[in-house]
């Protein structure tokens, strides 16, 4: 009720955009954007930690929205040629909804295979109005035996690399795609604690694989390193 008050007695007005990243810490944003962001007086570009991601909230001051909305456009593109991949996008909720409007877009569908994580993904996927257009199920295979017996990931496989590991995290997100008929896997592998597991993969290592069309891909993550440290 307040803004369109402030408004009149400033000249001015301020824009902000905020520029969602996953996988990046908020100190290697912060190494690698310190310098510009120093130098930086109008527009102006400052990081945020949240759970799971770093924001960076660009703000501009001009004389009109529109204004102050095209300075931040260079701002925009500078981050994304700087940071490349791991920024997601702007001014939208979360990871979560961007991967549901991106498959919707697609004509694609989503299936999750769970471990250490519990659900925590379907979860978040399910939480969205409409998602059933997009996201088919999940599997939860917290013991081993799931995995193979539920998934198929193979036994031999299983022996051979253990459960928290690169190749069964593929196998996982290619097995509940095969059970769902989803066109996307995503399956999460990984240690959560208090303890190493039996091959003594650390606490904090997590696996996490994609299945698609063109082909299957994984990505292993430390969250404990900082706390091992």
């Amino acid at each position: 009720c307040g803004e369109p008050y402030l408004r009149k007695l400033s000249k001015e007005v301020m824009v902000s955009r905020h520029i969602m990243t996953f996988g990046i810490g908020e100190s290697s944003v912060d190494e690698l954007l310190h310098e510009t962001m120093s130098q930086m007086t109008n527009p102006t570009l400052a990081t945020y930690a949240k759970p799971s991601e770093v924001r960076l909230r660009a703000t501009a001051k001009a004389a009109t929205e529109a204004e102050a909305q095209a300075m931040l456009n260079p701002v925009w593109e500078m981050v994304c040629k700087t940071l490349g991949n791991v920024v997601y996008g702007a001014d939208v909720s979360g990871l979560a909804e961007v991967c549901y409007a991106q498959l919707l877009r697609r004509g694609l569908t989503l299936a999750t295979a769970e471990s250490c994580t519990g659900g925590l993904v379907a979860e978040r996927m399910t939480a969205i109005s409409g998602a059933s257009k997009v996201y088919r199920g999940g599997v939860v295979s917290y013991w081993t035996s799931v995995k193979a017996e539920v998934l198929g990931v193979p036994q031999g496989l299983l022996d051979a690399y253990g459960a928290v590991s690169e190749e069964t995290a593929r196998a996982m997100a290619e097995g509940v795609c095969r059970i769902t008929g989803a066109d996307v896997g995503v399956s999460v592998t990984g240690v959560a604690g208090p303890d190493p597991d039996e091959r003594g993969v650390p606490v904090g290592i997590v696996y996490i694989g994609l299945a698609t069309p063109e082909g299957t891909f994984c990505r292993k993550m430390d969250s404990g390193r900082k706390r091992r440290d």
